[in-house]
């Protein structure tokens, strides 16, 4: 159990409640890794065209098959590391910009064109080659490494545990498909770590300082909330049925309709924040992909459904320019303050040694599980647990 800061010895320095440098790092992560993480939007994977991405530190290229299914790639080519990204896509395989080896959707090389038509040695034969180091033929030349890409829901995820088996299944994105619902998506590159990012997405306290005007403005308000901690999630439920937030909540609840807002964590980078008035209303979900430290890619899916007395889905779908430029304007200030918080991480020591009150108590059940989940995840992590608290906005 970690001591309170004030009860630490003077030559001992604080444990910093986020390790970013490991969390981003595949061989330091621990079961972080475990999980299936968002890759890139289906309709960012388009037919013969590679897509770079960085996982963990790590360079992947993405591409689709000769049967139109999602491939990912190691992004560096066997023979002089260039990035197979920068190369060409063709009836399934990738071709490296460099000198041309060709590789299946296995990782495989199956083509080398300086080989030339027999693609076999012509002068050195297997003995000949061995003692130089090289290889005959390019069945012998070795594969890329692979990792397993699924798509569902409109996006396209990629595991990065190696042999050991995924902890959970790629996380469904809320209401898609269901009808009355309309479900947009928005990618987002922030300067911060995803411990930091599921943090903001499910912090209301930043909203009157963050977005004034545009979420909620400040009423001198004691809000309680209920946070349990349980099987891997963490979720906040405010008791403020009368919450009425500005912008855009007015569309959506023009009869005053009691507000039920719920804040969820899934382990380990999943966000989904609730703002429901009977069946309609809009839900945030937000999952989190590690390209490095203080370096992530966001996917956030906008869920939601317009009251009964606003005519027809064809209304939603009119009104999504509107609500996506609003949910975009809202995204680009949670950009602006975690640039701000990454600054004054990376000023220096002591970056990542946080205080708290009372309205951080579903963080430090975030941070638990998270902690938990870099030092390997073993056993059943942080016992279920469940108490009140109350902050002000």
């Amino acid at each position: 159990m970690r001591q309170p800061l004030h009860l630490l010895p003077r030559d001992v320095a604080p444990v910093p409640n986020v390790d970013l440098e490991a969390e981003a790092d595949l061989a330091r992560c621990g079961a972080l890794k475990d999980y299936w993480y968002v890759a890139c939007l289906s309709t960012e994977l388009r037919p013969g065209k590679p897509l770079a991405r960085t996982l963990f530190g790590t360079g992947l290229v993405l591409f689709r098959d000769a049967q139109g299914q999602p491939t990912a790639l190691r992004d560096r080519c066997l023979h002089r590391n260039a990035r197979l990204s920068r190369g060409a896509v063709f009836d399934g395989r990738i071709g490296c910009p460099y000198h041309g080896w060709v590789y299946d959707a296995s990782g495989a090389v199956v083509e080398v064109p300086s080989l030339g038509p027999s693609q076999r040695s012509e002068l050195l034969n297997a003995e000949a080659c061995a003692r130089e180091g090289l290889k005959p033929e390019p069945c012998a030349l070795g594969r890329v490494s692979r990792f397993p890409a699924v798509e569902q829901d409109g996006l396209v995820f990629v595991y990065m545990g190696g042999d050991a088996p995924a902890r959970a299944a790629p996380f469904r994105v809320p209401h898609w498909g269901q009808d009355g619902w309309t479900v947009y998506f928005m990618v987002t590159r922030f300067p911060n770590g995803v411990t930091n990012l599921v943090e903001n997405f499910m912090d209301v306290p930043h909203t009157l300082f963050v977005h004034p005007g545009w979420f909620r403005k400040p009423a001198r308000k004691r809000v309680p909330a209920t946070v349990r901690r349980a099987e891997g999630s963490v979720l906040v439920t405010y008791k403020q049925a009368q919450d009425t937030l500005t912008g855009l909540g007015r569309l959506f609840n023009p009869r005053g309709l009691p507000l039920v807002h719920t804040d969820m964590f899934h382990v380990p980078n999943v966000t989904r924040v609730d703002y429901l008035w009977g069946e309609h209303g809009f839900v945030i979900n937000s999952q989190c992909t590690p390209a490095g430290p203080t370096d992530s890619w966001v996917y956030t899916a906008i869920s939601y459904r317009l009251p009964v007395d606003v005519p027809g889905a064809l209304v939603g779908r009119a009104l999504k320019p509107l609500v996506r430029w609003y949910t975009r304007q809202v995204i680009q200030q949670d950009v602006d303050i975690m640039d701000i918080q990454r600054e004054a991480l990376l000023d220096g020591p002591g970056g990542g040694v946080y205080s708290g009150t009372e309205a951080d108590l579903h963080h430090a059940d975030i941070e638990a599980y998270r902690r938990w989940l870099r030092e390997g995840g073993q056993g059943s992590g942080p016992e279920a647990a469940e108490r009140d608290m109350v902050f002000w906005i």
